[in-house]
């Protein structure tokens, strides 16, 4: 560890102040305001390498500067840990700095002070990977506001993997491994490439210590040959663009320069191919940047752009035998985060495979500094809006915050989603969509709206019908078509890969399964008014009882309760029709009729005998309540009643003759989808029919719940009591035992 320095805010703006000359002189006098607070603000305070910790910030801010930032991005990169390390508040930022350096500032934030106190009450702490995840999750959304936020935590990350070798080897792996997985795409996903490959190659040191050694020792050693390659390869193309006079009455200058393939780009694409480092073929590289005349026109500008850069792809197979397949155009179809340029591999004079990149001056800052080359723009900040239509993947992020109640679920959705592998495909419109490597049209689908997802029938790729489960590739042309009525299937959960289409898909069931619950809550109420000849009660008097017994003013509400048994149909109807309720709760006599009959809940009501069956006493029956007739009464096995039974479950009532015994104590075995309020469900279904369960047993099987009710049951009301079991979602199985 070096020893402590002394060092004063005029040498640090020493550092700075050339590297913001493109700021107009009141800018720049904002950051060195904002560079004299930090320093106040950290006195004091040193890094692990001994140094005063506002070197940091100050590293930061010239990173930052590197690329082109506004001022309000340089101050908050200057503060950005302020509010983390010192006793500064967000409110203290704003008011010296304005709103937006503060909400840079908050987003780029580790831990926010508020989230460590709102743990410094709970019963038991997160682990330090769930403070983790829910610290990018929250970095993630502050980012999607102000996509300035990233750029500035890009910077701070790069600078502190410029400083690991300080701290401890545990902490070493683990910022390395997040700076892999996270940081390196998202400024890949933004287009820097300038911070993209810096991260790497300082990950890939820490995370693979012997291979990293091992690479760049053999770099080494033939670095001498390569450098001469490429400068020989240099030297003949810059004659022939020299002596080309087409291309001298197009552009006013170009650039040639030898690039350099990356540690961690080379050992990747070992690794993924399987290659020796001698066959990685784009390990020489040249690069081609050209300055077209400029053109007040701005369509003819970039068609002049165009033509040169093509142009010279002529001139480099001229000069060099192009290998076939090695020909990629990013200026016709730019990559998503707007990275343009022509790509070629050819065999150069020494014999060894060289990669040729041709691009415009313009072209070669949107692919250094992405989404930071947007940013000035004739001295004045361009539209936020057309900087977030440049980086339209962010509303996913937007999206996906309502879908998580975890941060560990919505971090891996954003980093396996949006960070990971991609596939890029078309609509057939020609727009490119962005997708996961392995995507479906399942994913395609829900990506472009969810209600096409919702009302795909089918798809094409390239004008091929293909099934819903196949594996989009790069460059394909996909289709999805559509019906009003079509609905998804669970099988699409299987071939999607993107966690938000399989959101959607689950939400569209449990949408369609509370349609399902809310509707047997509303029949079931509508059925029980109506055994009593009650009128159905109106919408606001349903309110009233909402808020009574649910605390909600919403009659779906009420069905919700009502079908999930949090409530019951007696409790609504002593509210509603509390003389009615009285009247059955006091049980009065048995309904005598000339039949000798009783119905359930000693209903009243007109009786006749079925002609078709001819029930006599003592055989097993039940009842069917005709519309305006009263109750016609049937043998139990009557083909009749089964057909009835079939076409409204609803109508059908238990009956028994006077005098006969009402049944003997039997079991109820039920077998059934485990899930929350099945027991109550069913036992609903049992009072409803007018019975008591003796005793209950409940066990969990795997997946499946065994339950075992013991009633005293009629033969008759057996048949009626377990076909109305079996209409309980998730029910399996039912049947009778001793």
């Amino acid at each position: 560890m070096s020893q402590a320095v002394d060092i004063s805010p005029t040498q640090l703006w020493a550092r700075l102040e050339p590297k913001i000359t493109y700021l107009p002189p009141a800018e720049q006098g904002r950051v060195r305001t904002a560079l004299e607070f930090a320093f106040a603000a950290h006195q004091g305070q040193l890094r692990k390498s001994g140094e005063p910790y506002i070197v940091h910030p100050v590293a930061v801010a010239e990173i930052l500067a590197e690329l082109g930032l506004d001022a309000e991005t340089l101050m908050a990169g200057l503060l950005h840990d302020t509010v983390e390390d010192t006793e500064v508040k967000p409110e203290d930022i704003e008011e010296r700095f304005g709103t937006a350096v503060r909400r840079i500032v908050e987003g780029e934030t580790k831990v926010s002070k508020l989230y460590k106190l709102a743990h410094q009450v709970a019963e038991e702490r997160p682990s330090l990977e769930e403070q983790r995840a829910e610290d990018l999750r929250q970095m993630f959304i502050a980012m999607a506001e102000d996509v300035r936020i990233i750029i500035v935590k890009l910077a701070d990350r790069l600078h502190n993997l410029r400083t690991l070798e300080f701290m401890p080897p545990h902490k070493q792996t683990r910022i390395a491994r997040e700076t892999l997985e996270i940081y390196a795409p998202l400024a890949h996903r933004l287009g820097i490439g300038q911070i993209k490959w810096e991260l790497e190659d300082l990950s890939f040191r820490y995370l693979e210590p012997e291979a990293y050694a091992d690479l760049l020792g053999r770099l080494k050693s033939h670095r001498a040959e390569r450098e001469a390659a490429v400068e020989r390869g240099k030297e003949a193309l810059e004659a022939v663009l020299q002596r080309d006079s087409v291309l001298g009455a197009s552009i006013q200058g170009y650039e040639v320069t030898g690039r350099t393939k990356h540690l961690y780009s080379i050992w990747k694409k070992m690794q993924r191919e399987g290659r020796a480092l001698e066959q990685i073929y784009d390990l020489l590289a040249l690069r081609v940047i050209l300055e077209p005349r400029p053109t007040p026109n701005l369509e003819e500008k970039a068609m002049r752009e165009k033509q040169v850069c093509y142009h010279v792809l002529g001139l480099v197979h001229a000069l060099w035998q192009p290998i076939p397949g090695r020909v990629k155009d990013y200026i016709a179809v730019p990559k998503p985060n707007g990275y343009q340029s022509l790509h070629t591999t050819v065999i150069a004079g020494s014999g060894l495979p060289l990669e040729v990149q041709i691009r415009t001056r313009e072209m070669h800052r949107i692919a250094e500094y992405g989404i930071a080359a947007h940013w000035l723009y004739k001295q004045g900040l361009t539209d936020p809006e057309e900087i977030k239509r440049r980086v339209d993947w962010l509303r996913s992020i937007q999206e996906w915050q309502a879908e998580f109640s975890s941060s560990r679920e919505f971090v891996d959705a954003v980093t396996r989603d949006l960070l990971g592998g991609r596939v890029f495909v078309f609509t057939p419109k020609g727009r490119i969509i962005n997708l996961p490597r392995g995507a479906s049209p399942v994913d395609f689908a829900y990506h472009i709206h969810t209600e096409v997802g919702n009302h795909m029938v089918g798809a094409k790729v390239n004008g091929r019908i293909v099934p819903l489960s196949y594996e989009l590739q790069n460059g394909e042309i996909v289709e999805i078509l559509t019906a009003k009525t079509a609905h998804p299937s669970k099988d699409w959960l299987e071939y999607a890969k993107t966690r938000s289409a399989k959101q959607k898909v689950r939400a569209f069931f449990r949408a369609d399964e509370r349609a399902e619950t809310l509707e047997k809550g509303q029949r079931t109420l509508e059925k029980y008014f109506k055994r009593r000849g009650l009128p159905l009660p109106k919408e606001s008097a349903l309110e009233e009882v909402a808020k009574k017994l649910v605390r909600h003013a919403s009659p779906e509400d009420l069905y919700m309760a009502l079908a999930q048994g949090r409530v019951t149909t007696q409790q609504i109807a002593r509210i509603l029709a509390p003389k009615t309720e009285e009247a059955v709760a006091a049980k009065p006599k048995p309904v005598k009729n000339e039949l000798g009959i009783r119905l359930e809940n000693n209903l009243a009501a007109p009786l006749k005998l079925a002609s078709c069956c001819n029930p006599e006493k003592g055989d097993p029956i039940l009842g069917y309540v005709t519309r305006g007739r009263g109750v016609t009464i049937h043998r139990a096995g009557c083909p009749n009643l089964k057909r009835l039974l079939e076409q409204d479950a609803g109508r059908i009532v238990a009956a028994h003759w006077e005098g006969v015994g009402w049944g003997r104590v039997t079991n109820l075995e039920i077998t059934a989808q485990d899930r929350a309020g099945l027991m109550r469900d069913v036992m609903d279904v049992i009072a409803g029919a007018g019975m008591s369960a003796m005793g209950i047993e409940s066990r969990i099987l795997g997946e499946n719940a065994h339950m075992k009710v013991r009633l005293e049951v009629g033969e008759a009301e057996r048949t009626l009591l377990e076909n109305q079991i079996r209409q309980v979602p998730g029910v399996r199985d039912v049947r009778w035992t001793q």
